[in-house]
């Protein structure tokens, strides 16, 4: 046993939660806490042989309700937020799809990211309002000026490889999905999502009107490259998006480049104007104080997100764009639009959203647990690693060669030395954190964040 009570952190997609959930973890060190950190697939395999505490979900959507009721009936506190809970294209869809009343009765705190999202859940679930806790989330704690140079060196490298550029963030994988054309509809069916004719018809708009914004980007991204001959344009496809897609698209345009590689924050920093649309990266490069222009080639009134859109210069056709970025180049900046952005978004200034979190956690009086299992089930691990080691074969042969290489570009793995070094410039930029460090554990992909001073 130890003194300090445990939170489970899994990460899903590796590129987009690394770095706040290092910062979570730390924060989370710091004030009193282990911290078991590690891939979201590795932990729930191996949940019987980690410390119970509380388990914090990227999600309350109908897919956790057996999940959460597995990890309460263990001995476990269960709290969430939701990664897609900021940008939403339409409330009632979003509330369907990803917010259950079942799996958020389960939970014992849910995270919004600010005051919009707490009523829309609120109003969808109106028992849960007293477990709904405003904090943020600290995938924007790392875009605050206090803690953004944590990716200075990165965005620097980026600029002296690239040179100047122009970043384009598509935002189309449930059209130009890694798994092919039916694979969002179909994983929505098994999901449960879709259950009558009605849905099937809203998502198939959906899907289709994704693909004309899809065909919209790739007509003007030769219009684009022209207008800017010396910068290079870098379209960063979306994490679940056949990224060989936008290469065949580009690949006759010479200072078009398709890249695909870390944190698209350092890209996002180290750019001179940012091309989305419905796109977190327009909201993150509002707060990154860079030019955001909303590349709009068709529009429509449910399925358009309002938040990153109002929050960008906007542009509806190729020429449109080209004098969009051109304003946006000569301003050296966003539009202004706090009051907008602060409906939305929690923690902006005051406490960081993992240290509200911190806060709330702390309420919950968790019972201190064992760090480490006892010898059968240090047994049990080292045969669930090594079927793990087979995985990937398995999943080739049952799904594919494509489903692994889906896999791996959503989580590439993860390390203790990336872990740890993670942690260094963190404790350099915030001038916190000295005494946090990581360590192996026995379950796989999982990994202790704790203080040297801990118990």
């Amino acid at each position: 046993m130890t003194d300090r009570p445990w939170v489970l952190l899994p990460i899903e997609t590796k590129v987009r939660e690394f770095h706040a959930k290092i910062l979570q973890s730390a924060v989370l060190a710091e004030r009193g806490f282990d911290v078991v950190l590690g891939e979201q697939n590795a932990m729930i395999r191996q949940m019987p042989w980690l410390p119970r505490g509380v388990y914090i979900d990227k999600s309350v959507a109908r897919t956790k309700t057996k999940p959460f009721r597995r990890l309460a009936d263990a001995g476990n506190k269960i709290a969430a937020w939701c990664e897609e809970g900021l940008v939403y294209r339409d409330r009632e869809t979003y509330l369907h799809e990803r917010v259950s009343p079942d799996s958020l009765a389960l939970a014992d705190l849910f995270f919004a990211w600010g005051p919009n999202q707490a009523d829309d859940v609120g109003g969808h679930v109106p028992g849960a309002t007293g477990k709904i806790k405003i904090s943020g989330n600290p995938r924007f704690d790392v875009l605050r000026p206090e803690l953004r140079g944590l990716f200075d060196g990165d965005a620097q490298a980026l600029a002296q490889k690239y040179g100047p550029y122009i970043l384009v963030a598509t935002n189309f994988s449930r059209y130009n999905h890694f798994m092919g054309y039916e694979f969002w509809i179909e994983a929505l069916k098994k999901r449960g999502t879709i259950t009558t004719p009605e849905q099937l018809a809203f998502f198939q708009h959906w899907r289709e009107y994704l693909g004309e914004l899809y065909r919209g980007f790739a007509a003007a991204l030769p219009t684009l490259a022209a207008a800017f001959p010396d910068h290079r344009i870098i379209v960063r496809p979306h994490p679940s998006e056949d990224h060989d897609a936008w290469r065949r698209e580009t690949a006759d345009l010479e200072n078009v480049t398709v890249a695909f590689e870390g944190s698209v924050i350092p890209w996002i920093a180290g750019s001179d104007a940012l091309i989305h649309n419905s796109c977190t990266t327009g909201v993150e490069a509002f707060l990154l104080g860079k030019p955001v222009i909303a590349y709009q080639p068709a529009t429509d009134n449910v399925l358009d997100s309002h938040l990153p859109n109002a929050l960008s210069r906007q542009a509806f056709e190729p020429e449109q764009l080209v004098a969009m970025v051109t304003q946006g180049l000569e301003a050296g900046k966003p539009v202004s639009n706090d009051a907008e952005a602060d409906k939305y978004i929690a923690a902006r200034t005051g406490p960081l959203a993992a240290e509200r979190v911190a806060d709330e956690l702390a309420e919950l009086n968790l019972a201190p647990a064992s760090p480490s299992p006892a010898l059968g089930a240090r047994m049990r691990i080292a045969a669930d690693n090594a079927a793990a080691l087979l995985a990937p074969v398995v999943r080739r042969l049952r799904l594919g060669a494509k489903a692994q290489a889906y896999a791996n570009q959503k989580f590439p793995g993860m390390t203790l030395a990336e872990v740890q070094d993670a942690i260094v410039p963190l404790a350099h930029v915030s001038g916190r954190f000295a005494e946090v460090r990581a360590e192996p554990m026995a379950a796989r992909n999982c990994f202790r964040v704790t203080t040297v001073s801990k118990s």
